[in-house]
């Protein structure tokens, strides 16, 4: 079972997320222990709702990137963890590393 699904189109991140994935022993996208969306997606937040929804993933941590100057607006539409794509970029690792069996 993979522990990291994303929903990401921004090729950069993606290959950062797949990366940084593959120097862990990780693979990505089957299953989730953790739920990476790029929030500038229109259909992010909808996606992220319909995880809470469900009892299968309400559970499932989601981590979420975004412009540095709307990470505010991001948090007070009740995103959960919302980094600035810096931010994500240098604790990507360190949130990859958490999902080790």
């Amino acid at each position: 079972m993979a522990p990291i699904v994303y929903l990401v189109r921004d090729l950069v991140f993606v290959s950062k997320i797949r990366e940084a994935a593959a120097r862990l022993g990780l693979e990505v996208e089957r299953a989730a222990k953790l739920v990476i969306v790029d929030l500038r997606l229109p259909e992010a937040l909808d996606a992220l709702a319909r995880l809470a929804a469900d009892p299968a993933t309400a559970r499932v941590r989601a981590v979420g990137f975004v412009d540095h100057e709307q990470v505010d607006a991001m948090e007070a539409r009740g995103c959960g963890t919302v980094l600035a794509k810096g931010r994500f970029a240098r604790e990507l690792p360190a949130l990859l590393a958490a999902c080790r069996p």
